[in-house]
């Protein structure tokens, strides 16, 4: 194994994994988090931020949502938070009233690391090269014949 790379146990299965590897992994569920995170609406923005700043035990549904009901307004909105890789349902896999909502692994290292406002913002793209840019032009390789020649150019170029 070479210093980049990190092996890592999942499921009984040994991983090997580059920083480009790791890298794309986190980018990909991130901009499918952000994805998801720009089409919630306040409130719902609002429970994440209940369910991400409490520490303790587990908040249930119930802690949630009083009058959950399935398919009604709250069931949709834990949907829409585990789809966009927020929560799970930790103990049976599905939403109830007593199921415990657990934030998944990767967004409670984004919320920890990054921090609400940099999830819920999109990632600022590069700016593209300006019109104005200069392409150097082309120059004829460096010979014997002509390297007296470039010298004297560069003497005469201000830095």
């Amino acid at each position: 194994m070479k210093a980049s790379q990190v092996d890592i146990d999942v499921d009984a299965v040994m991983i090997r994994c580059t920083a480009r590897d790791l890298k794309a992994n986190f980018g990909w569920l991130l901009s499918e988090m952000r994805a998801l995170a720009k089409q919630l609406r306040k409130e719902e923005r609002d429970v994440l931020r209940v369910i991400m700043n409490h520490t303790g035990v587990a908040l249930t549904v119930r802690a949630v949502f009083p009058q959950f009901s399935r398919e009604g307004e709250s069931h949709r909105t834990l949907r829409r938070l585990r789809a966009g890789k927020f929560v799970r349902p930790s103990k049976t896999g599905r939403w109830h009233l007593d199921e415990p909502i657990e934030p998944t692994p990767f967004a409670r290292m984004m919320w920890d690391r990054m921090g609400e406002e940099r999830i819920f913002t999109p990632h600022a793209k590069p700016n593209p090269l300006s019109a104005s840019t200069r392409t150097p032009a082309p120059r004829s390789a460096v010979t014997w014949d002509n390297l007296l020649e470039r010298i004297h150019e560069r003497k005469k170029q201000p830095e």
